[in-house]
């Protein structure tokens, strides 16, 4: 199952790159809701195998809707920052600050008071968001349009483990995975039907709509497509979970530390990205506030 879950997450971090190259192919809207089209059906046969409900219990019903239109908004996020940065920077950013935060609101709405160890690590955390965002080196770097959105998508992702968390008091997590998925395509589906973006300003060829210009798509894209949605998603969140109930939280949930590390790798192996001081800096003092604040006392 560890080696298992080092998998998952090595997927989790390859999907940072991989959507960058996506992006070679079509608008944020187009890739994402055509990632998550593949995600939903391969689902179905899982939950069948498994025989995972895929009825929604009433307490559940509002947490996941809530659940659904925060991951299609991650994941247009997701998409839509890549042009103006490095993916494997993009990938750090939200991995390390969406727990953090989550910390945050979550001590707030439950009222409950944090040890020592936490709010040492919320303070580190700060200091890493600092490093993260390069605040040191260009202190108005907080508004550069790829910071800004990043952030944003650490935010949208630590509310969305806030309304999970929530939903799956009453709703099997992959249940929840699956209508989570079918909500993201179908809020971004309407993309599909627009012009492929990848043939703009290309004459006459820039009206085709991107549903119908998938033919002519190249095998790289469907790769790229199919290792996004099956292996860094279904499969990834599958042995997560597993993992959780397997190993416990605890040492499951430290498994997922690894991910930024995966995330800056896969980057510089496909893309040639290489981190800057700052990122890495700031990628290991989040981590070390992650560690505070969840795994300090078991």
């Amino acid at each position: 199952m560890r080696i298992l879950l080092v998998l998952a997450m090595m997927g989790w971090g390859l999907v940072w790159p991989l959507s960058k190259m996506l992006l070679e192919f079509g608008s944020p809207a187009q890739i994402a809701s055509l990632r998550y089209v593949l995600v939903s059906v391969c689902f179905i046969p899982l939950m069948l195998c498994f025989k995972i409900p895929f009825s929604i219990p009433k307490p559940a019903r509002t947490p996941l809707l809530l659940t659904g239109a925060l991951n299609a908004l991650y994941s247009y996020l997701m998409y839509v920052g890549m042009p103006y940065g490095d993916s494997g920077h993009a990938g750090v950013i939200t991995e390390v600050l969406s727990p953090i935060i989550a910390a945050l609101l979550w001590s707030a709405y439950t009222r409950q008071s944090l040890s020592a160890s936490a709010h040492f690590g919320l303070a580190l955390g700060v200091l890493a968001c600092a490093f993260l965002i390069d605040f040191f080196g260009n202190m108005r770097a907080i508004f550069n349009a790829f910071y800004m959105i990043y952030m944003l998508a650490a935010l949208d992702w630590a509310l969305l483990m806030l309304a999970s968390r929530k939903a799956t008091h009453s709703l099997n997590a992959i249940t929840l995975n699956f209508y989570s998925s079918l909500m993201t395509c179908a809020l971004l589906s309407p993309a599909l039907f627009l012009p492929d973006s990848s043939m703009l300003g290309v004459g006459a060829e820039s009206s085709v709509m991107f549903l119908a210009a998938l033919v002519d798509k190249p095998l790289a894209f469907y790769a790229f497509l199919a290792l996004a949605a099956v292996f860094c998603t279904v499969f990834a969140t599958t042995i997560f979970y597993k993992a959780l109930f397997v190993l416990g939280v605890v040492e499951g949930g430290i498994y997922a530390l690894l991910v930024p590390i995966f995330s800056l790798g896969f980057a510089y192996m496909l893309l040639g990205e290489i981190p800057s001081l700052s990122t890495i800096i700031g990628g290991i003092l989040a981590i070390i506030s992650i560690y505070l604040i969840n795994y300090f006392k078991r």
